[in-house]
C-alpha cells in the first residue's frame, strides 16, 4: 500500500510519516521547503522520517518540489490508497500581510492535487480551528456544525480548501475527510508558534511576548493526539471533524508551565495583533463517536516534549 503525504517534511506532516511507515506503509512525501521559516528544521524532520523509514518494512521517497508544480505532481503515484495532505503555507499573523500566496498554494495547489490523481482510496486534508472565527466565549466548544467565519486570509484560505476537496472529491467520487486542527504543539513545531518561540527566546535569555492580557485561550493539542486521529480519518472518517484536547488553557497558565519546567522564565506583555481568535475549545464529540478518538497526552507532558526538541535544536545550532 502507497500513500501520499504533502507537506511531509513540515510539523504535523513528518510525524504522520513517521507512523504510517512504522505501520509498515510506503509513504510518498512531497515538501517545497518554503522559506516561510528555516529550512534547517524541515531538513532535520525529513533526517528523522529517514532513519525511521530505515528501521521499518514500509518504504519514503521525497519530491522536492510544490503541489502548485504539475512536474513535481507527476512524480507522485496517480493512484495511491490514502492521500495525507498537509502542504499549505500557514499562519493567521504572516497572511494579514501576505495574502496573496495562500489562495495560489493552499487553494489552487489544493485543486491541482486532487486533480492530479487518477484514482485514491481516500483523500485526508487537513484544516484549521481559524475557520471558526472569534467565536464568543459563552458559545464554546464550538462544533463542526457551526458556520465558518473567518477574519484573516489564512482561515479563509482553509475554508475554500475544504470546499474544494469536497468538491472535487464528489465529482471523482473519492471519499475524503476534513479535520479540523486545533493549536497543535509538540517537537518540530513551526518556530513563530506560541510554544516554540516562547521556549526558543527563554532558553537564549530573552524575554517572551504575550500577546494583550493573555487571558486568551487555546485548545492546545499535541501532535501525537492529533497524528492518531489522522490515522482513524483515514481508516473510518467520512466528512468534517474537529481534532482538539477538549480543554481550553490560557496563554498565561501556558507561560506558567514553561516557567515551572524551565526553571524560570522572563515575560512581557505587548499589544496584540490583528487577525486571532480570543479562545478555541473543540466539541470532539463526533470525533469521539465516528472515530474513536481520545487525545491522552496531558498538557506538562506535552510541554516537556516541546522543551526537549528545543533543547536538541539548539544544541545543533538551529536555534
Amino acid at each position: 500500500m502507497t500513500h501520499i503525504v504533502t507537506g511531509a517534511a513540515g510539523f504535523i506532516g513528518s510525524h504522520v510519516t513517521e507512523r504510517l511507515l512504522a505501520d509498515g506503509a510506503d509513504v510518498v512525501g512531497i515538501d517545497n521547503f518554503h522559506d516561510y521559516y528555516d529550512e534547517r528544521i524541515k531538513r532535520d524532520n525529513v533526517e528523522q522520517i529517514e532513519s525511521t523509514a530505515a528501521d521499518a518494512e514500509g518504504s519514503f521517497r521525497l519530491v522536492e518540489g510544490s503541489i502548485t508544480d504539475d512536474d513535481a505532481l507527476a512524480e507522485l503515484p496517480s493512484d495511491p490508497e490514502y492521500v495525507f495532505h498537509f502542504a499549505a503555507i500557514a499562519g493567521v499573523r504572516y497572511s494579514v500581510e501576505h495574502p496573496v500566496p495562500y489562495t495560489e498554494i493552499n487553494v489552487l495547489g489544493t485543486a491541482k492535487l486532487i486533480d492530479s490523481l487518477d484514482d485514491a482510496a481516500k483523500v485526508v486534508a487537513a484544516s484549521s480551528s481559524s475557520v471558526y472565527g472569534n467565536v464568543p466565549l459563552a458559545e464554546l466548544p464550538v462544533s463542526e456544525t457551526r458556520e465558518t467565519g473567518p477574519i484573516a486570509p489564512y482561515p479563509l484560505s482553509k475554508v475554500q480548501t475544504e470546499e474544494v476537496t469536497r468538491m472535487l472529491c464528489e465529482n471523482a467520487d473519492i471519499p475524503h475527510a476534513l479535520l479540523r486542527f486545533f493549536s497543535v504543539y509538540g517537537p518540530r513545531q513551526r518556530p513563530d508558534e506560541a510554544f516554540t518561540k516562547f521556549i526558543s527566546k527563554s532558553i537564549a535569555g530573552d524575554t517572551i511576548p504575550i500577546y494583550g492580557d493573555g487571558e486568551q485561550s487555546r485548545d492546545f493539542t499535541h501532535v501525537s493526539d492529533v497524528v492518531d486521529g489522522v490515522v482513524r480519518a483515514a481508516e473510518r472518517g467520512e466528512g468534517t471533524y474537529n481534532l482538539g484536547s477538549g480543554r481550553r488553557v490560557t496563554v498565561n497558565d501556558m507561560v506558567d508551565t514553561l516557567d515551572d519546567i524551565l526553571g524560570g522564565v522572563d515575560a512581557e506583555h505587548v499589544e496584540q495583533p490583528p487577525g486571532d481568535a480570543n479562545h478555541t475549545h473543540a466539541d470532539i464529540s463526533k470525533a469521539r463517536e465516528e472515530l474513536g478518538y481520545e487525545p491522552s497526552i496531558d498538557f506538562r507532558e506535552g510541554a516537556e516534549s516541546c522543551v526537549e526538541w528545543c533543547e536538541r535544536m539548539e544544541e545543533k545550532g538551529i536555534f
